[in-house]
């Protein structure tokens, strides 16, 4: 039977900063591509306007010393370019047009030359602004790609780490899986070696008490009631084991109804019975007189309680007592259950109600380990609590404390 198996440690903290992470950088990442692409933009209008001021300032240096008849052409060309300029987003140009457009009317060479000196000085400085405009804007894409390329080696190392951090995590829960596979696989051979004993045990002594009896003829009578004592003993181990099992896997469903524990006591003393008989341990109990009301399932309680009692008689010596006790305080009914045995180490008390867990002493009486087990898992369904202790006088004792049902 498989122990529990218990809930991976949860990741989702860490994947989900990682994932925040991831998102901060892809937006980084987006905006640093948006104004990559927007400055590539930029740059290339940049780059045609000082084509266009460059290409202005050679038509306006080739008007001067023409005469006035091969200038209106060329001034065709050059109001081409200043609307192309225009297009592309540069500031108009109206002193220019107005110049230019004065040109044609000048028929004084001086004065035409001084106005063509002045255009070509203003085409210089256009030049030299989007020059300077172009080299701002290569300066910044510059910037922009270093950026850029720093934050993709950033994401790409992130990444890579993010694979290793996760390749290692994925090695460790599949080292801890496998950890769990085999304990399951220990714990699955240790309840059949354990059950396989525990059942053959019982199913021997029958076996051998009725072949002694058939062949010489004994006390039929008396064997017929140690078969049924061995037969009940083998119910209870039955029982327990299916029971612990289902309890485990999370499958068994508690109803708990207004009771009188008295009652419960009684049943499981009466199913232990036969067994004491068996191994020679008396039975003690004086049930209180007034009701102990709680609120317990019935089948699930009586099990438990069955499992503790049969605990005490495998621990007792022949000829012993086993002492059931019932009391109640304030806020609780207390069941006490003492043997007269050796008592319990004291490193096994913290550790007697874990499944598949036995003392020296217990491993040499026989057992499964899984009674005690049990009995804490209903207790544990009932909200009462259950100890184990040594008794000065010696032996131990197991004490069971359920909450009383409200009046």
């Amino acid at each position: 039977m498989p122990e529990p198996t218990p809930e991976p440690t949860p990741t989702s903290m860490p994947i989900a900063r990682g994932f925040a992470g991831w998102l901060v950088m892809a937006a980084a990442l987006a905006a640093l591509m948006a104004g990559f692409v927007f400055s590539l933009r930029a740059s290339a209008r940049q780059f045609e306007i000082a084509l266009l001021a460059e290409r202005q300032a050679g038509l306006i240096a080739g008007l001067s010393g023409q005469p006035l008849a091969k200038i209106p052409p060329r001034l065709a060309e050059y109001r081409a370019l200043v609307a192309q300029e225009s297009a592309l987003g540069s500031p108009a140009h109206s002193d220019e047009l107005a110049r230019i457009n004065r040109l044609p009317t000048m028929t004084d060479p001086v004065r035409r030359e001084a106005l063509l000196a002045t255009m070509m000085a203003g085409e210089r400085a256009e030049v030299s602004a989007a020059r300077a405009a172009l080299d701002h804007s290569r300066n910044r894409m510059l910037m922009l790609g270093g950026m850029l390329t720093l934050l993709a080696l950033a994401s790409a190392g992130a990444g890579l780490w993010r694979l290793v951090w996760a390749n290692r995590a994925l090695e460790r829960e599949v080292a801890a899986r496998s950890a769990q596979l085999q304990a399951v696989d220990r714990s699955r051979r240790l309840f059949f070696a354990k059950a396989s004993h525990e059942l053959r045990t019982p199913v021997a002594a029958m076996r051998s008490l009725a072949e002694v009896t058939l062949a010489t003829g004994g006390d039929q009578g008396a064997a017929l009631h140690d078969v049924v004592a061995q037969a009940q003993f083998l119910s209870h181990r039955i029982d327990e084991m299916l029971s612990l099992a289902s309890a485990q896997e999370g499958k068994p469903v508690l109803s708990p109804a207004p009771c009188d524990l008295r009652e419960i006591v009684a049943g499981a003393l009466a199913a232990a019975e036969p067994f004491a008989r068996l191994v020679e341990v008396e039975l003690t109990y004086d049930p209180p007189a007034d009701p102990v009301r709680v609120r317990a399932d019935r089948r699930w309680l009586g099990q438990a309680l069955l499992a503790i009692i049969d605990n005490g008689l495998k621990i007792s010596d022949p000829g012993a007592a086993l002492e059931i006790m019932l009391m109640r305080d304030d806020a609780n009914a207390i069941l006490s259950i003492a043997d007269h045995g050796p008592g319990m180490g004291e490193a096994d008390l913290p550790l007697i109600f874990e499944a598949y867990y036995q003392s020296e002493e217990g491993r040499h009486r026989g057992g499964t380990g899984l009674g005690l087990a049990l009995a804490r898992w209903v207790a544990d369904q009932h909200g009462g609590t259950i100890r184990a202790e040594n008794r000065p006088m010696g032996g131990a004792r197991i004490v069971l404390m359920l909450p009383l049902e409200e009046a």
